[in-house]
């Protein structure tokens, strides 16, 4: 794999920045899935990128930052539609007038189609920060009725919500009542940073609501650690109790939404997890002030061949240094 160094340089001013903090331990549900899912794709995650956006990083380093920045498809219609509904949102906010739902549907297709064509193009190998699909780069067999199967999802996603109640109730939302669309916040809990990033959130007169949308075709997963996660930064960051938050999930692609009230219990129950699962991660640290990883050996990786045929890594775990 060759790379342009010049375009090295072209990462963001975030990046160029890394190199000058420290990687400080903090904890999300995100990571806490990747972590429970495979150590040794956590320690990729976290840890084995650190630096590669460095002209001079280590050949190693830099094909890991670029593996971990790769989505595969089902997440980049996730992204695509999110995207679309945090401008339409942060342009409520601002009093800025909301296009036809015709013309975002039409914005937002082509932007997938120049997206596909950059990654398919493998463009992020020297532009790191431009759409990189795993299907790409692991040259997956996808056929075309796959892909299109991808945008629909995308318009359909954006004209559910568009056309729902909740966008015409948002439409009229007093200005004074937003709260955060897709800010990155946090609380800290015993001296952690916990990461949460709420899709919407506004009071009302009965208290805080917060959306988080979906676009997946459906999962088994319990989405209570997320919302508890919600719970949890809402009542320290709006000074309000539980029972005064109303948590909606609301699943764009099928057009349903669920109301959830979290209990106090289940605020302790949370807590008591996070702190479990903090200590199982920094158990495999040898500075935990300055958050230093053990060597990879110590991070397992999994042998399901369902977790590796889905890990994004997969190319360094099994072509790396080790055995």
């Amino acid at each position: 794999m060759r790379y342009d160094m010049r375009q090295w340089k072209e990462t963001d001013k975030h990046e160029k920045k890394m190199n000058q903090i420290k990687n400080e331990f903090s904890w999300s549900k995100s990571r806490d899935g990747v972590f429970q899912t495979c150590p040794r794709q956590y320690y990729f995650n976290y840890y084995a990128y650190w630096g590669g956006w460095e002209k001079d990083a280590p050949e190693r380093t830099r094909q890991i930052y670029i593996l971990r920045n790769l989505k595969n498809r089902f997440m980049w219609v996730g992204e695509k539609v999110h995207d679309c509904i945090k401008h339409t949102l942060k342009n409520l906010q601002r009093d800025i007038s909301v296009l036809d739902v015709d013309q975002i549907v039409s914005i937002t297709l082509d932007q997938m189609r120049e997206d596909f064509r950059s990654s398919r193009a493998k463009r992020y190998h020297t532009f790191p920060k431009t759409c990189a699909l795993t299907e790409h780069e692991y040259e997956v067999d996808v056929q075309d009725a796959q892909w299109k199967k991808a945008a629909e999802d995308v318009e359909t996603c954006l004209r559910n919500f568009y056309s729902s109640e909740m966008f015409a109730m948002l439409k009229d939302l007093p200005s004074r009542n937003w709260l955060e669309v897709e800010d990155f916040s946090s609380f800290y809990l015993d001296g952690t940073k916990i990461w949460v990033v709420i899709d919407c959130s506004f009071r009302t007169d009965k208290g805080i609501t917060i959306i988080d949308w979906k676009t997946g075709r459906g999962t088994n997963e319990d989405a209570s650690l997320q919302l508890s996660c919600y719970a949890m930064y809402g009542m320290e960051k709006w000074k309000t109790r539980p029972e005064n938050i109303r948590l909606i999930e609301s699943n764009l692609l099928s057009d349903q939404s669920s109301e959830f009230l979290v209990t106090e219990g289940e605020i302790a129950n949370t807590r008591a997890y996070i702190k479990g699962s903090i200590a199982d991660m920094q158990s495999l640290l040898v500075d935990v002030e300055n958050n230093v990883p053990r060597e990879e050996a110590f991070f397992k990786k999994v042998e399901d061949d369902r977790i590796k045929d889905r890990c994004s890594f997969r190319k360094v775990c099994e072509s790396g240094p080790l055995a």
